[in-house]
């Protein structure tokens, strides 16, 4: 122990975690006990699937009749039985049991042999097929260095917008003006007012209670500037669009 103790010292104390004391500076011990030196931990590995060795000292080729069972029972083929007896004029359950009791034998397959898991399906060796993925082509270092790939983006970038203002242009007929404020409120024409937007008698007379103009000044300016706007609009507040003959 790491000091004296008091009484008999028995060697259960050294495998119960509980009565062991740990070192100066030292984890606690679990009281496990250790093979010696010789001992080696693990499983032996015997199986040999190939390593450099074995590869290198013999050629081991695996037969393909291993993997069928000396003695298979036959299955019976219900697909081809049925389809014979359909061809013969058997449709009732009767006549195809007793066409299935007659004809079983002679219908019979050897099943395929069932793939484990963990393998992968045998396939022949097809020699002129190279098994794999192609190698990636190596990206070219000196377009890169020299930034071609910019200069692509930029002679893009600038027939793109070369194509744009062309079919901007072509879109502008020859000897069209386009309409202004002025040449819309010429051409249209007052709506008469069907209708007065309904508001409660209570708030008639009611003072707003948010004033967002800087002062009276650009309030009644931005009014004339609605009610003469809004004359020739549709809508009850004047917010629509233009009418227009």
């Amino acid at each position: 122990m790491s000091s004296p103790r008091v009484g008999v010292v028995r060697d259960s104390m050294l495998t119960r975690p509980l009565l062991i004391k740990a070192s100066l500076g030292q984890t606690r011990s679990r009281g496990l006990s250790v093979p010696g030196p010789e001992f080696t931990f693990g499983t032996s590995n015997s199986i040999r699937d190939g390593g450099v060795s074995e590869v290198l000292s013999s050629w081991r080729v695996q037969s393909r009749r291993g993997h069928s069972a000396p003695h298979q029972p036959l299955i019976t083929d219900f697909v081809s039985l049925n389809r014979d007896a359909v061809k013969s004029g058997l449709v009732t359950a009767k006549e195809l049991s007793q066409y299935r009791a007659q004809r079983g034998e002679a219908r019979s397959k050897i099943p395929a042999p069932k793939q484990k898991e963990g393998r992968a399906s045998w396939r022949p060796a097809v020699p002129d097929i190279t098994f794999g993925v192609t190698t990636r082509v190596s990206s070219p270092l000196s377009e890169l260095l020299s930034h071609e790939y910019a200069r692509r983006w930029v002679d893009e970038q600038l027939s793109r917008n070369q194509t744009s203002n062309h079919k901007q242009l072509q879109r502008i007929k020859p000897g069209c003006i386009p309409d202004t404020r002025t040449s819309l409120l010429r051409r249209s024409k007052a709506l008469p007012v069907t209708q007065t937007p309904f508001k409660l008698p209570r708030f008639i007379q009611a003072a707003p209670a948010l004033d967002t103009f800087r002062d009276q000044d650009a309030r009644l300016r931005a009014i004339r500037a609605h009610q003469s706007d809004s004359v020739s609009r549709r809508g009850v507040q004047g917010l629509g669009t233009y009418s227009l003959d």
